[in-house]
């Protein structure tokens, strides 16, 4: 059916060059290389379109149904220079890591709202910024971009070690949340922290500290940055020295800290208020 509607062959081998090139971008090192990613099923290709994102192909097994307006926009897609691939559900099964896939792949540029920085040069005073010190759990990173887009929190910065924000456990965890947000990955965490300060901005991490801030207690400004770190080890002691404050959510007694995610979306929601 496909063959007809786009004017191409299905494609039957796995080892057809151009799908090895697209299975490949499931490691961060051909990701970066070819500064392409993966986002797999139609509801992320419905957001790459909605958000005008650059796409470079559009993979369909040959045996899924599209409605009539999809199929038109990919027309038009590929008209505008997106290759559209049909393929088997064989060669399918060699491009998905989802375990019910939707038969549909969307392979995008990297995006212009993510850059990867040495430093953080400069910051927009009025604009509400979180950073993340080697968060490494890619389902963590992409529900924190989920929740940004949902908080409208404008600017996320992740130290170069945290998960690929490209991977496509983050792409799913994000849920299409990675067209929306302003990310900056920098190299140089400690000198983006002391940039920030200098534009004016009160660094606060969240940690135990002597004379901790209270959230809930003490209010959130628009100015006020952020610092969530490590999972299983926090935030490191010479980012917490050079912050400004530290500030605790309260929490019962004898319990455990928070997931990194969901700590976030808290500090994300005080934002808010």
């Amino acid at each position: 059916m496909f063959e007809e509607i786009f004017g191409v062959e299905t494609i039957t081998s796995k080892t057809n060059s151009t799908i090895v090139k697209i299975a490949k971008l499931s490691n961060k090192k051909y990701r970066n290389e070819e500064k392409l990613f993966v986002c797999d099923g139609k509801k992320l290709l419905i957001e790459a379109i909605n958000f005008g994102a650059e796409i470079k192909y559009i993979i369909i097994k040959n045996d899924i149904i599209l409605d009539d307006e999809l199929i038109e926009t990919i027309k038009k897609y590929k008209k505008n220079g997106t290759i559209v691939l049909c393929v088997s559900s064989q060669v399918f099964a060699k491009l998905t890591e989802e375990s019910a896939p939707q038969g549909i792949i969307t392979v995008c540029k990297f995006l212009e709202k993510q850059r990867r920085l040495a430093i953080v040069e400069n910051a927009n005073f009025e604009e509400k910024i979180m950073m993340f010190e080697s968060i490494r759990d890619p389902g963590n990173i992409g529900t924190i971009i989920r929740n940004a887009a949902a908080f409208g929190i404008d600017r996320l910065i992740f130290s170069s070690d945290c998960a690929d924000i490209y991977s496509t456990k983050v792409i799913r965890a994000a849920m299409g949340a990675i067209f929306k947000v302003k990310i900056d990955i920098v190299d140089d965490f400690k000198g983006s922290l002391l940039t920030l300060k200098k534009n004016g901005k009160r660094i606060l991490s969240a940690t135990l500290g002597k004379k901790s801030l209270i959230l809930g207690k003490d209010e959130l400004l628009t100015n006020d940055v952020v610092i969530i770190g490590n999972e299983g080890h926090g935030i490191s002691e010479e980012i917490v020295k050079e912050s400004d404050q530290t500030i605790l959510i309260p929490m019962c007694e004898n319990t455990e800290s928070l997931n990194a995610a969901i700590a976030t979306s808290i500090f994300m929601w005080e934002y808010n208020k």
